[in-house]
This record gives C-alpha cells, sequence and structure tokens, in this order.
C-alpha cells in the first residue's frame, strides 16, 4: 500500500474541511408563548411550559430550554467532521528500478480497486441512490451526467439519474384530506392566569367542534384556531368526564367537516395516523404514522374503566382531542392520553397511545349536542378516597372507599350515608376501591337499585339506594367538615392526597 499512499498524497494548503451546521436537538427547540393579534396567534417569548392532564391540559411538566446550538461554520466541540478530497499537483516519483517480468504488479492493481471504489462510494454519498443503467449507447430515459473535461471518450455509458417518481407509500393525500377539519384550541382560566392548548376536530361545516373534556374543564374562555391560523372565539356546548368528550361551538359555515368512520371494522395492525397539535399552536396540524396497536384495550384513567383503541402513532401533550385517521382518511377515534413513565427513574415508554372510538364518541357527542350533557346516566352521588391497604393497616380501619361528601339531591343522602362512612362492599361483593364501584354501577340505569355495605364507628350495615340521573345532582353537598361526629377514630381522610368523585 506504500504505492498507493505515495500516489494519492495531497498537498496540505489545497485541503478544504467544511463543516454541517449541527441540527438542534429535541430538547433544544426553543418554546413559545402566543399573543393574540388580529384574529391569530404569535410567539411572544422565548420559553414555554406546557403541561396537561391526559396529554392536552394540566399535568406533567414539559419545559422546552430556548438555548440555541452552535450552527455556523465553526465546528462544535468534540463533534463529527467531515473532509473533502480536493485535487492537488501529484509529486513526480523517483525512477524505479525495473522489476522482474515474472511478477505480477498487485500493488498498482490494488491502488486502482481501492480508488475506483472511493470513487464510486463518493458517487453515491453526493447523489443517493444511484440507477446503473444496463450496458448500451446511454439513450435511455434520464438525465445523463456529462463529460467534465477528465478525457472520457464521448461513446462511454454514463450515469443516469431517473426523474423522482411518486412515492406509493405516501400518505400525503390522507394529511390534505383531513388537515382542515382539524383544529387548535385555546382554552384561558381567567382566575388561575393560566392557558394552555389540546386539538379538535370540526364534526359539522357550521362549527361543531369535537374535543377532550380535559383539554376544556375548567376554563373560561375558548379559543379555536383554524388550519389557515385565523381564530374564532368558541362557546362550551357540553362535556361529559366519563368519557372524556366534550362539543364546542363556533360562529362560522362552510367549514370543511371530518369524514367520520366505523370503528368498530378497525383491525389490528391497519395503518394509523394522528394529526394535532403536540406542543402548542407552534405546532400545529403536525402529522404522525403508525398502526393499530389493540382494540378494545380497557385502560383505566382517573379510576374510570375506558375502552379505547391502542395505537404506536405518536401522540403527545397537545394532541389530545385531534384525529386518530385511517388510511382512506376516515377519523376512527378522538386522540385522548398515551402511556408514560409515572416517575422519573421510571423506565420510558414509548408507542402506546389510546383514542377514543367514534362508535363510542357518536353516541356522546349527539348528546352533548342535544342536551348539554348525556342523560340517563346513573349516579351515586358521592365523592371519596380509596383506602389502600397500608393505610387501612396503619389507621386500623377497612380497605374500601372512604366517602368525603354526599350530593344533598342523591337517594344516598336520603338514606343516611354520610361524609366519614366507609364503603366495603356493592352487592354483597367485597371491593378495595372506587374503580369496583363503578364497573357495577356502569352496567346499570337511572332508576336501578345499588346495596351499598357501609362500616361506620365499628359497625357494617347494609343501605340499598337509587341511583339517579347523573344531570339531576344539585352540585351541593354534605362533607367532612359540615358531619365531623361520623369520623371513624377522628381520622376525617385516611386516605389524603387526591380525592375522587362517584356521580
Amino acid at each position: 500500500m506504500d504505492e498507493f499512499n505515495r500516489n494519492t498524497e495531497h498537498d496540505a494548503s489545497e485541503q478544504t474541511t467544511p463543516y454541517q451546521t449541527p441540527v438542534r436537538g429535541a430538547d433544544e427547540q426553543p418554546g413559545s408563548g402566543y399573543a393574540h393579534t388580529d384574529g391569530t396567534y404569535e410567539q411572544t417569548r422565548s420559553s414555554s411550559t406546557y403541561s396537561n392532564s391526559y396529554y392536552g391540559n394540566t399535568q406533567g411538566r414539559t419545559t422546552y430550554d430556548s438555548s440555541s446550538g452552535n450552527g455556523g461554520s465553526t465546528p462544535p466541540p468534540g463533534g463529527t467532521s467531515y473532509e473533502q478530497w480536493s485535487g492537488g499537483a501529484k509529486k513526480p516519483r523517483k525512477p524505479k528500478k525495473p522489476k522482474k517480468p515474472s511478477h505480477f504488479p498487485w500493488k498498482p492493481v490494488v491502488a486502482g480497486v481501492l480508488i475506483a471504489a472511493i470513487a464510486f462510494g463518493g458517487g453515491m454519498l453526493a447523489g443517493g441512490g444511484i440507477k446503473l443503467p444496463a450496458m448500451g449507447n446511454g439513450d435511455s430515459a434520464g438525465y445523463g451526467v456529462t463529460d467534465s473535461g477528465s478525457g472520457t471518450n464521448p461513446d462511454t455509458q454514463t450515469v443516469e439519474i431517473q426523474q423522482t417518481k411518486d412515492d406509493l407509500g405516501s400518505y400525503s393525500d390522507v394529511y390534505e384530506k383531513v388537515s382542515p377539519s382539524v383544529v387548535a384550541i385555546i382554552v384561558d382560566e381567567i382566575r388561575a392566569g393560566s392557558e394552555s392548548s389540546g386539538s379538535g376536530v370540526i364534526m359539522s361545516e357550521d362549527g361543531y367542534i369535537i374535543t377532550n373534556n380535559h383539554v376544556v374543564s375548567g376554563g373560561d374562555l375558548f379559543t379555536v384556531v383554524l388550519e389557515d391560523s385565523t381564530s374564532h372565539k368558541a362557546t362550551l356546548v357540553g362535556t361529559d368526564e366519563q368519557t372524556d368528550l366534550a362539543v364546542l361551538k363556533i360562529d362560522a359555515t362552510g367549514l370543511t367537516a371530518a369524514e367520520f368512520g366505523d370503528s368498530d371494522s378497525v383491525k389490528v395492525g391497519d395503518r394509523a395516523f394522528a394529526i394535532g397539535s403536540p406542543g402548542g399552536i407552534e405546532y400545529q396540524n403536525s402529522f404522525t404514522g403508525g398502526f393499530i396497536s389493540a382494540i378494545n384495550r380497557d385502560v383505566t384513567i382517573n379510576d374510570r374503566v375506558m375502552t379505547l383503541i391502542q395505537t404506536d402513532t405518536a401522540i403527545n401533550p397537545g394532541n389530545s382531542g385531534g384525529a386518530l385517521i385511517n388510511s382512506a382518511g376516515q377519523v376512527i377515534g378522538i386522540t385522548s392520553s398515551k402511556l408514560s413513565a409515572s416517575s422519573m427513574d421510571s423506565a420510558s415508554i414509548e408507542g402506546m397511545g389510546f383514542a377514543i372510538p367514534m362508535s363510542t364518541a357518536k353516541e356522546i357527542v349527539d348528546e352533548l349536542i342535544a342536551y348539554g350533557h348525556v342523560t340517563g346516566r346513573p349516579a351515586i352521588g358521592i365523592s371519596g378516597y380509596d383506602i389502600d391497604a397500608s393505610r387501612a393497616n396503619y389507621f386500623n380501619l377497612p380497605q374500601g372507599v372512604y366517602v368525603s361528601s354526599v350530593d344533598t339531591a342523591s337517594d344516598a343522602y336520603k338514606k343516611g350515608i354520610q361524609a366519614g362512612d366507609i364503603i366495603t362492599g356493592v352487592n354483597g361483593k367485597e371491593i378495595t376501591g372506587m374503580s369496583e364501584i363503578n364497573e357495577v354501577k356502569s352496567n346499570l340505569s337511572a332508576g336501578d337499585t345499588i346495596t351499598l355495605t357501609i362500616y361506620r364507628d365499628g359497625k357494617t350495615q347494609e343501605i340499598e339506594i337509587t341511583l339517579i340521573d347523573e344531570a339531576d345532582l344539585s352540585g351541593e353537598t354534605a362533607s367532612t367538615q359540615q358531619d365531623s361526629s361520623s369520623n371513624n377514630n377522628g381520622y376525617t381522610n385516611p386516605y389524603g392526597g387526591y380525592g375522587y368523585t362517584i356521580p
């Protein structure tokens, strides 16, 4: 190889060393806030914190740092530089002694092969994929590479680069069809002085928009931003916490309504796509793709069991309320949540997103538009806390659901269930948490009866109550503070922390 090295020496002064501009990492993307000016939202600050409950609103903070990368032509410290070959005059070689004719000149041949390999490899890197046509006179369709003065015979075959054809695997038509029907939603909480964002799907040309309940929950003002960046004030038509669905209305006509598909016909392995605004308006109508990972997946969210579509399509904070789409450009679900690590030291979880099937959403949305709420849904009318095994042992109490308040319009209140009671069974079956109560209740209707096993002051009793329509709850409750006489050994809240409502 010494011969090869001598024949390919270059003058160092003629070397050039370009560097690629470093690509900013995901954690270096500047976040932004948005000021409302002339019907549009524009960026107002260099960093922003997004938070959301399921993945559109209020829990799990993600901060985007506004620091920038190196950029420019200066090579990044410790980075990888890419050196480009430059042509330089070769040094004259000294006369060599004649070699014996019996030896084959291997070294020049090897050097020639290596040079050819480097030249061909460089062509691959510079021009991407290269098609080598069959040997002939070079008359086939395409763009010929002309001779650059290297002395190549004009009749020598040249490399031909074909025109780029449409990607048969592209789903750009799906995006173009559905994107005008997906909006961003800005939610302002005046009293808290906070702003959050999510996504929504236009269901009618006159301005009805489907989104998640957790996107709009707690909001005072709602703004809908269309694909063309025009914005409209929205009114809240109705919400349903149990299915995590809500409907907004804007004063507009001629909108592009989404085409909704039959989610019951979805199969595992089908292509699936999502359109929404992950990270806020800055990334409005981002398009991601994947597959249907599972159907009829039971997922417990905020102590409610929901039957959802599972997909590996990327769903991130801000996607909530957006569209899950099939390959025909039909909306088959409303994206709502994703599975994520519960703590900083937990293993990372990716590719587990969930959407509410349209077969479920249709019935709820129709009710919300007609009545503002879902009618006929059974309710017990109590709020409370799970008492887990460790706290039950510590406070010497039975495991179950600690009642913190009772709605005064409920039959549970009329039958004497009090704040401080502990529910330990339903219809004769022992329970340890409120999800088990909801599971029994969800199979019943308003007007049906249910028997609760109540622990109070060291004694157990059975109380039969009649379920009422959730819409008939008054919202006024008798709480633990109002009824401190029933306190189970003086502990008004043995569970502590976060409370739950059992309508």
